[in-house]
């Protein structure tokens, strides 16, 4: 008993599969375009962290900048204690609040995390307003004009604000209407 046997395809001219150096040119042009790619995309991943921890620096300053300058822009007096780096505001009476109590406005670490934040302490309980903020200053320019100037730090990225408000005077101490 003898098995017919069939032709290969090989026999007739055709090869099958791939020759090894041809594996071996697909899979470096495979491997090239891979690392390539690779770098790309994680050199847009360090550039989207860098800007958002340069949007969150500039977020933090600005929403501290805007919330000191309308405690000191709206208080009946307001004092900078240069040496605990605090700044105490009392605000003027009106009908939501009749006899306002002094608040302060001090950047420290009170939860712990390793970031500095900036909070307000009304009645005791301090709040916190931005974090990242790792240098401020308030100074009295002049009876009434304040220049603050806030600093951030996020992950080296930093950002800086810097403005000069005036109290507003109330109309009963300017004997005005």
């Amino acid at each position: 008993m003898t098995l017919s046997k069939r032709p290969h395809l090989s026999d007739c001219g055709f090869t099958l599969g791939f020759t090894l150096l041809e594996v071996i040119f697909a899979l470096l042009i495979s491997g090239m375009f891979l690392i390539t790619s690779l770098r790309f995309f994680t050199e847009q991943w360090h550039g989207h962290a860098a800007l958002n921890d340069r949007l969150e620096a500039h977020y933090s300053v600005l929403t501290a900048g805007k919330t000191l300058a309308d405690a000191i822009r709206s208080a009946k007096t307001a004092e900078w204690v240069q040496d605990s780096g605090v700044l105490k505001v009392l605000p003027w009476p009106d009908e939501a609040n009749p006899a306002p109590t002094v608040d302060y406005y001090s950047v420290n670490d009170l939860d712990y995390d390793g970031i500095k934040d900036l909070y307000w302490r009304h009645l005791g309980i301090a709040q916190p307003v931005a974090s990242y903020v790792s240098s401020w200053k308030c100074v009295e320019v002049e009876p009434g004009l304040w220049e603050i100037s806030l600093q951030a730090n996020v992950e080296g990225q930093l950002a800086a604000w810097k403005s000069v408000i005036r109290q507003r005077v109330s109309t009963a101490e300017s004997g005005t209407l």
